[in-house]
């Protein structure tokens, strides 16, 4: 069914959750694209955040059906996915005391993988009209142009809420808002729906903080938060745990919170790489006490790398991902190199030109040096696996 649906283009391109080869990072890479060159020209940006009131609960059976129809899933599967829909019912439960069954007449199911496909069906055309950049994850709606565009996007505004009346999957207005990127943003008024949208100065995107500067410092400080909260726990739970469990215990709980959607994101300034640095290294005082050696001794023993080496790698590794699939929806954000003498590998990247420290740290340059000293029998790897154990062979030859 996914199949059919992305190949008669009825899932929208801007549509990354749930789609294959689509992704948080996908999403967010392509927004902060687009918004990071407006900037770099000295064009402010708004962007305008969307919240559906309980969007999964709110798909209407019946219309969802004749879109499915429209589209062309008919005959059995059509069948099939209507009795999947239909004849559930609810209970609720209050003191013990369980109310009458009630028909259930609205919402795909969660915790289905079905679920979310009919979901992205459903909402499928909600952008069809619109004349603003959008990006979807799911329900996750975002809207944005330039400033200078600001009648454009009143326009879609209004577009946008006229499909919500329709199709009866009503925003929450309290949670819409508008984000306005740069200095000199004019900071314009919008409305949905006769409701003024209420003007932010971050988001959090996706679990990313955006801040009207497109720094990411303030992201820093709640991932660091967070992660030192778990490093509290582990300390409490296992205040004389060996070497061995530590790095583990760091492994599974601590490093994926410091390193999701790291390639979105990164650490420019000092202090915050060594902010970053620091939660590895109360980790990693764990198992020493008092009389622990130095930090760079305990990484050797605890056969961990620094935090500033795994985001590096991580970069190299989605750059990989993304320059290794022909369809990837964001491979047009590198600039690869057209000449064919060119020494070292096929997939050189070129240099692309940047006044602000955004584009400057965009993931396409900042990656730019190392994925270029990469050699072709690396870069040519035949799988994920097998190109992340030559780039780790390649650092510690190049490292150590």
């Amino acid at each position: 069914m996914m199949k059919f649906l992305l190949e008669h283009k009825i899932i929208p391109a801007e549509q990354h959750g749930f789609v294959p080869k689509r992704s948080v990072i996908t999403n967010l890479l392509s927004c902060l694209n687009d918004w990071s060159r407006e900037l770099d020209n000295d064009n402010p940006v708004d962007v305008i955040y969307f919240d559906y009131i309980k969007a999964f609960d709110k798909v209407p059976t019946r219309r969802l059906l004749h879109k499915l129809e429209h589209f062309g899933i008919r005959g059995g599967l059509l069948k099939w996915i209507e009795g999947f829909l239909s004849f559930r019912t609810f209970r609720v439960k209050i003191d013990g005391c369980l109310s009458n069954s009630q028909k259930v007449l609205s919402g795909v199911p969660q915790g289905t993988v079905l679920g979310p496909i009919l979901f992205i069906v459903y909402i499928a055309d909600l952008t069809v009209e619109l004349s603003s950049p959008f990006a979807l994850f799911a329900d996750d709606l975002k809207l944005y142009n330039t400033s200078k565009n600001n009648n454009v996007l009143k326009a879609d505004l209004i577009t946008l809420y006229a499909w919500t009346q329709k199709w009866l999957m009503p925003f929450n207005m309290k949670k819409c808002c508008v984000l306005h990127l740069g200095r000199n943003n004019p900071k314009m008024q919008y409305n949905l729906g006769g409701h003024v949208l209420q003007c932010v100065s971050s988001q959090i995107d996706l679990g990313i903080t955006i801040t009207e500067d497109l720094s990411w410092s303030s992201h820093i400080l709640s991932v660091v938060k967070k992660a030192n909260s778990i490093g509290y726990l582990i300390r409490k739970a296992f205040p004389c745990a060996p070497i061995e469990i530590i790095a583990k215990l760091h492994k599974t709980y601590v490093r994926p919170t410091l390193e999701y959607a790291n390639s979105v994101w990164h650490p420019i300034l000092v202090r915050d790489k060594q902010l970053l640095e620091s939660v590895q290294r109360r980790i990693t005082r764990i198992p020493f006490g008092f009389h622990r050696p130095s930090y760079e001794d305990r990484l050797k023993m605890m056969k961990l790398p620094t935090i500033e080496h795994r985001y590096v790698r991580g970069d190299v590794i989605t750059t990989f991902k993304i320059l290794s699939q022909l369809d990837s929806p964001i491979r047009h954000l590198f600039l690869t190199s057209a000449d064919s003498r060119t020494r070292g590998h096929r997939l050189k990247l070129r240099k692309y030109a940047f006044k602000t420290r955004m584009r400057q740290f965009f993931l396409p340059e900042r990656v730019l040096g190392i994925w270029n000293s990469l050699s072709p029998n690396i870069i040519e790897s035949s799988s994920l696996i097998s190109f992340k154990i030559a780039l780790d062979t390649w650092f510690v030859g190049h490292h150590n």
